[in-house]
């Protein structure tokens, strides 16, 4: 994270109602620095898309407000847009467009010149493995070509603030671990950059800090390490259900035939493993996890 204290994004109070009865935010509160990667974390329909479209001003909140170096997007929603750049969850490039024309036209769309333009695109397809295809048409491309092609984009847009829904759905490790890349780089040179994922591996990976957002409320925030201490165990054993002796072991999520045991300390976890490898059994032990710790807090896995 860069080291800036500056606050970049001042969420105060927001809360959004639809049709009066379906509130998807009840009043969230939290600031995001200055060159910070900041990702939101929930259950599907816990809100994180909805914040984000508040974020970008693409809709009004019922109540409260976002600050965004300074411009709110109530009252001054234009100002804004200036600042920001967004990948939607189920953005697609499309027809004939290149990368290099979607690169090089959202950098003149947003004021550059013809040369900064120009140096912005293939900087930006460079860092996102494309500039070999940067003239293939997008419709002749892979899913994942596509979505980095917009990633590559946005990125470009030199905006100090970049949004990313999901923005690696779709992609394969490789191109995952280009796209982590990147935005890291981009955070290390004072870009703030607000990340939604399901995939707790990117967000344990990318995050400077996550916030979990469960059923419109905000759960928890900090760092990767800070939420997992919110799990009241340090460690787990995987093995075979039918094996466990469920008279010592009391804290269980069964996952089909097999299930994940909590523990309080690496003696005990170390102690299962070898009773499982006395059994011939296959066991694998390790400190929780960030999805351990998301379970734990949203209450369950995804719906």
């Amino acid at each position: 994270m860069n080291d800036s204290n500056e606050i970049a994004i001042e969420v105060k109070g927001v809360a959004k109602t639809y049709d009066k009865e379906v509130e998807a935010l009840k009043g969230v509160d939290f600031t995001i620095k200055k060159g910070e990667v900041f990702t939101l974390l929930g259950p599907n329909g816990a809100g994180k898309t909805t914040f984000i479209r508040i974020l970008c001003t693409q809709l009004m909140p019922s109540a409260g407000d976002i600050q965004i170096l300074g411009d709110s997007v109530l009252n001054d929603p234009d100002a804004v847009r200036k600042n920001i750049a967004m990948v939607p969850q189920d953005a697609m490039a499309y027809s004939n467009f290149t990368p290099w024309d979607y690169a090089y036209a959202f950098c003149l769309l947003r004021g550059m010149d013809k040369e900064t333009a120009k140096k912005k695109a293939e900087d930006s397809l460079k860092a996102m493995l494309m500039w070999d295809m940067k003239d293939k048409p997008c419709q002749s491309m892979s899913g994942g070509e596509k979505k980095r092609a917009l990633i590559a984009a946005t990125i470009a847009s030199d905006a100090p603030v970049l949004v990313l829904d999901e923005p690696t759905s779709g992609l394969d490790a490789i191109g995952r671990r280009n796209v982590w890349s990147t935005l890291r780089d981009r955070a290390a040179e004072g870009k703030t950059i607000i990340l939604s994922t399901h995939m707790m591996d990117e967000a344990e990976m990318v995050s400077d800090r996550l916030a979990i957002i469960k059923e419109g409320e905000l759960v928890t925030i900090g760092t990767t390490n800070e939420i997992k201490k919110c799990v009241p165990f340090k460690y787990r054993v995987i093995a075979p259900e039918d094996a466990i002796d469920k008279n010592i072991y009391k804290n269980i999520t069964k996952i089909g035939d097999r299930a994940v045991v909590y523990l309080e300390d690496d003696e005990e976890a170390i102690n299962m493993v070898r009773d499982m490898l006395k059994k011939d059994l296959h066991a694998e032990a390790s400190p929780v996890t960030l999805e351990d710790a998301f379970v734990y807090l949203a209450g369950g896995e995804d719906q």
